[in-house]
């Protein structure tokens, strides 16, 4: 017996899925060393057994969730890679209404939301759960807040890493291709 194809329509159904669950946008300090990883070994290692972020500095419930299609002309950029030469590769989106199998989200950071760090890697988590008793309306959670950090559902090294400012509101655009 071999295994079923997972359709396009099935995983347009597995992203609205994960839309409809509480998601959190983490990122991680990650190791000094990667900062001197002449040959980016860190960003070639594979990631797939990962269960939480290297040194997690905290989260933020994702502000934005959709969908969205590869476009050319698409409003929404991301980074996919570098060149050799460290010039950044993007790739183009548009937001579409319909549930495709590519899930859109966005989140903003706050100015004092890791202020000082250094960010070498985010991630995506599924069912987050905060301990009791913090002050109502907290948006930003550090790892002791956590009573559960839920399931890690996608996690990418950044290249170059990111000096955080309290003078800069970080946001993260990011596709999850399903």
């Amino acid at each position: 017996m071999s295994l079923a194809t997972l359709t396009n329509s099935g995983r347009a159904g597995m992203a609205q899925a994960l839309a409809a669950m509480p998601l959190h946008f983490a990122w991680g300090s990650g190791e000094t060393a990667w900062d001197t990883d002449p040959d980016g070994q860190h960003l070639k290692e594979s990631l797939v057994s990962e269960m939480a972020l290297v040194n997690e500095l905290g989260r933020r419930a994702v502000t934005a969730v959709g969908y969205v299609l590869e476009d050319p002309d698409g409003e929404i950029t991301i980074p996919v890679g570098r060149q050799p030469d460290g010039t950044v590769v993007t790739a183009r989106f548009r937001a579409v209404l319909e549930p495709t199998p590519f899930l859109y989200l966005r989140v903003n950071f706050d100015f004092a939301d890791a202020s000082n760090q250094v960010v070498r890697e985010v991630g995506i988590f599924l069912n987050t759960v905060v301990k009791e008793g913090l002050p109502p309306g907290q948006k930003y959670f550090t790892p002791d807040q956590l009573a559960d950090p839920g399931r890690l559902l996608a996690v990418q090294r950044m290249d170059p890493s990111i000096a955080r400012s309290p003078a800069v509101r970080q946001t993260f655009d990011f596709v999850l291709a399903i």
